[in-house]
């Protein structure tokens, strides 16, 4: 009777984070050391911490790029830190800062009845700025090349962040998400970012054609009184908002497509990347489309059942793919006046 509560407490608490998408203890080897050291401060009455990695061997005074990197729903600062990107810093050389957010939820733009009293209260963009804020104050960073990147609720802050804050991210990457549909509809950035999608078509909690988000996890976990559709918000779909984008960058109207090396013919999907350059400032639009992928980073483990996020595919490293693309194509420099 014990071994079952055990087993039964251990299957609630993967539920319960994988609720936001992706994290979880499984996938991101949480028994590993996390990275960085965490930092707190007061932020509009309430205290809110960000981990901060910061690798050895920077040159002194030398500005180096700064990756912003939120964590899915249901997860913290301490799961995004154990992900991938503190080694690619390392090796890479960039400062990585890992926000965390209040109840393991982004205010993202979706307008979720399920989160509708922390999204009336909480202003994560702030938040998210001062943390830019404090890190380039205590270090050398090039702001030219700020960049942010999230997964699945910390993917549509991220979305939320490139509309809102151009200004600072230059480009950025939007993992297993898209675009809140209350958002989409007050689309307009003042300036062009580059941006990247990287989302599996088989994705059953954040559909990739568009629709309610959180829908594949069954009525027992999106229970909102009145609201029995889309508890968690309503998604456009992934090639609506690289439309949106595509307009914006003033990109080319048609993408170049390559088809990644299809190295694991045994996870059902292989990963094409379409991407739409010229735009403005040197900006594009990429879209790594996980043909038959579903609510999982490239790479990762079958973190959680297929009937409820699908199947992980094997033949990249998003970390990798995501990073390539940020430090490849940052916004270029405004030119100066003398020019």
């Amino acid at each position: 009777m014990k071994r079952m509560l055990r087993f039964a407490i251990i299957g609630a608490a993967l539920v319960v984070v994988a609720i936001g998408g992706i994290a979880s203890y499984a996938q991101f080897r949480l028994l590993a050391a996390q990275t960085g050291v965490n930092v707190t401060f007061e932020h509009q009455g309430q205290t809110r911490e960000y981990r901060l990695h910061v690798p050895e061997g920077l040159e002194s005074g030398e500005p180096v790029p700064l990756l912003v990197f939120l964590h899915g729903g249901g997860g913290n600062a301490r799961v995004a830190s154990v992900m991938g990107f503190s080694k690619l810093a390392d090796r890479e050389k960039f400062i990585v800062v890992y926000p965390n957010a209040i109840d393991k939820h982004w205010n993202d733009g979706r307008d979720s009845p399920m989160f509708a009293d922390q999204d009336r209260e909480v202003d994560d963009v702030d938040f998210i700025m001062q943390v830019v804020d404090r890190v380039c104050q205590k270090h050398p960073i090039d702001a030219n090349r700020i960049f942010a990147a999230g997964v699945s609720n910390g993917g549509f802050m991220t979305q939320r962040l490139a509309m809102e804050k151009p200004e600072t991210f230059s480009a950025v990457a939007v993992c297993i998400a898209t675009m809140g549909e209350a958002i989409s509809k007050r689309f307009d950035p003042a300036l062009p970012v580059s941006v990247l999608y990287l989302n599996g078509t088989e994705d059953l909690l954040v559909p990739y054609d568009g629709g309610p988000v959180g829908k594949g996890l069954g009525p027992r976990l999106n229970r909102v009184e009145g609201n029995p559709i889309a508890p968690r918000g309503r998604a456009i779909g992934t090639d609506d908002a690289v439309e949106l984008w595509v307009d914006r960058n003033k990109t080319a109207a048609e993408p170049t497509v390559k088809k990644l090396a299809d190295k694991n013919q045994e996870d059902g999907s292989h990963i094409e990347y379409y991407q739409w350059a010229g735009g403005q400032r040197g900006t594009v639009v990429g879209l790594y489309k996980v043909v038959g992928g579903g609510h999982t980073l490239p790479g990762s483990r079958q973190y959680y059942p297929v009937k409820v996020i699908g199947r992980p595919n094997q033949d990249a490293q998003g970390t990798e793919l995501v990073w390539d693309f940020l430090i490849q194509h940052p916004r270029q420099p405004k030119p100066s006046s003398t020019e």
